[in-house]
């Protein structure tokens, strides 16, 4: 790429007609070779959306990162479209020369231009963002509080570790489930903090609860499952059951009366948890579950009992 101020498609990118400026920002395979991306970063501020859309566009396919600062700040555009073409094209800068403009517009005063930032460099994972998405982890904003708490699950680190407890209290629903689920990447340590999540206000976060869970042999979070099976939620009851099953704990009995639940889902994870928990009573209940209305229970209880007496005649 080189610039050349003589080149026809610098005078279109230049033209009063916006209709030529449009087509000349489409003509990418010429833009790539001949036009640097100080040519066509004035057209940001063209007074016309899909100008502004275009070359946003074009200097995604340049890939120069030195163009990220100014797509951070069509972030903020007042149309739509052009903020969401920039928050796409931040996410294809992959070069480690990407990460020091993206952290700093991390710092913006924009909390959507931040989320933007965090987003782009949430793929890196980079210990070099760990300053900056510790502090964004606290950030006003709920999204940009999101951004960073995803980005800093993706460092697979235990220092975020203090984090994601922190954000068990964040103010906003999604945030707390994000962190029950960061937190349930790490060792059984972190059980005692999980359980806080069952008793969440918000459904969604007792759901997330449950399958962290279910990542767990540990007595504690077994008691918890099953206290969770009493949730009036069905969504929960269906997680928690599928965990019971996964961690084969031995509470056939208690599990047996949810293949009579009114909600089909339940009945199947029911069924599912009885084939990893086993025994004869399993069996007992789930050959009558064959005959259930619904045809996924029934083959929910189909495979159940075939994995029960294959554990059987393996053991």
């Amino acid at each position: 790429m080189h610039q050349n101020s003589f080149s026809p498609i610098l005078d279109r990118l230049q033209s009063a007609d916006v209709n030529v400026r449009r087509v000349a920002l489409t003509e990418l395979e010429e833009l790539l070779t001949t036009v640097s991306v100080g040519d066509i970063l004035p057209l940001l501020q063209d007074k016309d959306a899909t100008v502004r859309k275009l070359t946003v566009q074009a200097l995604e396919e340049l890939g120069e990162p030195e163009a990220i600062p100014a797509l951070l700040e069509r972030i903020g555009d007042e149309e739509n479209e052009v903020a969401t073409a920039a928050w796409i094209a931040l996410r294809e800068f992959r070069t480690p020369a990407a990460i020091a403009p993206l952290i700093e517009g991390a710092e913006h005063r924009l909390p959507s231009v931040r989320a933007a930032a965090i987003l782009a460099l949430r793929e890196f994972r980079t210990p070099r963002a760990f300053s900056v998405l510790s502090r964004r982890a606290t950030d006003a904003s709920a999204e940009v509080r999101r951004e960073a708490l995803l980005a800093l699950s993706y460092l697979r680190s235990d220092a975020t570790r203090e984090l994601f407890k922190e954000a068990l209290t964040d103010a906003d629903t999604e945030n707390r489930r994000i962190a029950v689920d960061a937190l349930s990447q790490f060792d059984q340590s972190v059980v005692p903090h999980l359980i806080a999540g069952a008793s969440d206000q918000e459904w969604q976060v007792r759901v997330q609860t449950a399958i962290g869970l279910s990542r767990f042999p540990t007595e504690q979070a077994e008691q918890m499952l099953v206290i969770l099976l009493e949730d009036d939620r069905w969504e929960v009851v269906k997680e928690a059951l599928i965990g019971l099953g996964k961690l084969s704990t031995p509470v056939a009995t208690r599990v047996t009366g949810f293949l009579a639940h009114e909600i089909a889902d339940v009945r199947i994870a029911a069924a599912q948890a009885l084939g990893g928990i086993g025994g004869n009573s399993a069996v007992e209940a789930l050959s009558a579950a064959l005959s259930d209305p619904d045809t996924g229970v029934q083959k929910a209880a189909k495979r159940a009992i075939e994995e029960i007496k294959l554990a059987e005649r393996e053991g």
